[in-house]
């Protein structure tokens, strides 16, 4: 796309780094950008989940004893999600720039 949209206001300094990279070297169509907007909103909040996981754990306490963070599932559909406009933005049918 010649005239790349500019990323998301809302979206994390490294996804906007992301998704002016995608831009740079995969040409898409405007229609596709809603749902690059919705791989990198996901793609943020993945990150921030991880983030979470990595600082208080992957486990809390409940009532009941050890049960998994809320930030797990977060991770978990999160990372779905951006799998699922990656496959259907087509990226995953073409090597990327220079790899044959």
């Amino acid at each position: 796309m010649k005239n790349a949209p500019k990323p998301p206001a809302d979206l994390s300094d490294a996804g906007k780094k992301v998704w002016k990279k995608i831009f740079a070297e995969i040409e898409i169509d405007t229609a596709a950008v809603l749902l690059l907007d919705v791989m990198m909103q996901s793609w943020d909040r993945m990150q921030e989940a991880r983030a979470a996981i990595a600082k208080d754990g992957a486990t809390v306490t409940g009532r009941f004893g050890l049960k998994a963070s809320p930030w797990t599932a977060i991770e978990r559909d999160s990372a779905a999600t951006v799998t699922r406009c990656w496959r259907l933005l087509g990226f995953d049918q073409q090597p990327p720039p220079g790899v044959r």
